[in-house]
């Protein structure tokens, strides 16, 4: 815990890099349980085991894009939080946190390439298929990467 409060404090902090953190996720998750809400399970239960911070594996500030059926946002292109928020809600589709975003800020973002549409791109939603995915299985992203990803074994099936 003693760590957990210095590197909150800024005591010995690990230096944070420049990095890529590409989330994706789709919208909506087995049972249709949104992937989107408002607030981590983690905090309630930091406070139920009076942790210090959430355990989380990686912090939304570091996520610098989210890709979704309903579009790309990148985040780095956002001039501040309250895009950063707009951008998310933008990608977040018919979930309540994506139907609680301002259209018309949604809109503007787009309009900046912040926000993209698979139209905005090119993509046809309709051809769109895992067929046109350069990996289709762990052991293709693996062999993509020259053997520099190396999966967890649950991960293996071959």
């Amino acid at each position: 815990m003693k760590a957990g409060r210095q590197a909150r404090e800024g005591k010995n902090q690990i230096p944070r890099g420049q990095k890529l953190v590409l989330q994706i996720v789709e919208t909506f998750r087995e049972h249709m349980q949104p992937a989107f809400v408002e607030r981590l399970d983690a905090w309630e239960l930091a406070e139920q085991a009076g942790m210090a911070i959430p355990p989380v594996m990686i912090y939304g500030d570091d996520v610098t894009h989210i890709l979704t059926e309903e579009g790309i946002a990148n985040l780095l292109l956002c001039r501040g939080e309250e895009e950063r928020e707009q951008a998310i809600r933008g990608v977040a589709g018919y979930t309540p946190v994506g139907l609680a975003r301002d259209k018309r800020m949604v809109e503007n973002l787009r309009d900046r390439g912040i926000i993209a549409r698979p139209q905005d791109i090119g993509v046809d939603k309709r051809l769109a298929t895992r067929d046109l995915l350069a990996a289709k299985s762990m052991k293709d992203l693996v062999r993509a990467s020259g053997g520099l990803y190396n999966p967890p074994k649950r991960f293996r099936n071959w």
